[in-house]
């Protein structure tokens, strides 16, 4: 896939449709939306983060943790960016899209947050110059090339505070056929004939799948010696989700 292709993807559907380039149900649909589906976005943003933080003080003792700052990478129109504001006393969102990070300011504002701040990033490393108790993405990597995304999970551990937490979502595992992969890589890349061999209208939004043993030899490369999953899929794609801990 080409890579300005991808970055050019991520600024287009921020301008055109942020909520939905981050939740991909017709509700949230510029065209749909409406006070009523904008909170319910925000509600499953609270339920999915409270979730996370739930399972790591069932992992690790809350007493051991830190809460001064957090980092959302990906961070989208702020969905999880404004859920983890109750955890932490500053979070920083990060992302490549200028417009959806204009949403996500307008959306601080709307609910009258002051203590998140919102970044945006060029769409490969570096780009952080702080350290955080707390590194936190969520379907964020499964839209991200392995090789840069692989960059990018190096650079974000390597600001990870001693004795600090992560959670990561990453997908490793692709049941298409062969057909199948390669017409999504055709539709991708040529939207329109895309749209021409489909009848569809709708967006194509790129997955990519990570090597898990690249990436468990990165965890060690950074100190990570703690390690706790869960897995699910989504369409044709397994996940899994990932809980670290960073030696102190």
């Amino acid at each position: 896939m080409n890579k300005k292709g991808y970055t050019k993807f991520w600024k287009k559907i921020g301008q055109t449709d942020p909520y939905f380039g981050v939740l991909t149900h017709p509700e949230y649909r510029s065209s749909n939306l409406n006070a009523t589906t904008k909170e319910a976005f925000f509600a499953s943003g609270k339920k999915s983060v409270d979730t996370k933080m739930r399972r790591l003080d069932e992992i690790w003792p809350l007493e051991d943790r830190k809460f001064s700052n957090a980092l959302d990478f990906g961070c989208g129109t702020g969905r999880l960016s404004l859920a983890l504001c109750s955890y932490y006393e500053q979070v920083t969102g990060v992302d490549v899209s200028e417009a959806m990070l204009a949403e996500a300011e307008k959306n601080k504002h709307e609910q009258n947050i002051s203590n998140v701040t919102f970044v945006n990033i060029p769409d490969c490393p570096p780009f952080l110059k702080d350290k955080y108790d707390l590194i936190y993405s969520e379907m964020v990597f499964q839209h991200i090339p392995a090789d840069r995304g692989m960059l990018i999970l190096d650079h974000l551990l390597d600001h990870l505070l001693p004795g600090g937490y992560a959670f990561i979502q990453l997908t490793y595992n692709n049941l298409s056929t062969s057909r199948e992969n390669r017409m999504r890589k055709i539709i991708f890349t040529f939207p329109r004939l895309g749209r021409l061999l489909t009848g569809s209208k709708d967006y194509f939004f790129p997955m990519f799948d990570y090597d898990l043993n690249k990436v468990f030899t990165l965890f060690q490369k950074h100190d990570i010696h703690q390690v706790h999953q869960n897995f699910g899929s989504s369409g044709n794609h397994q996940f899994v989700r990932l809980y670290l801990n960073k030696r102190p």
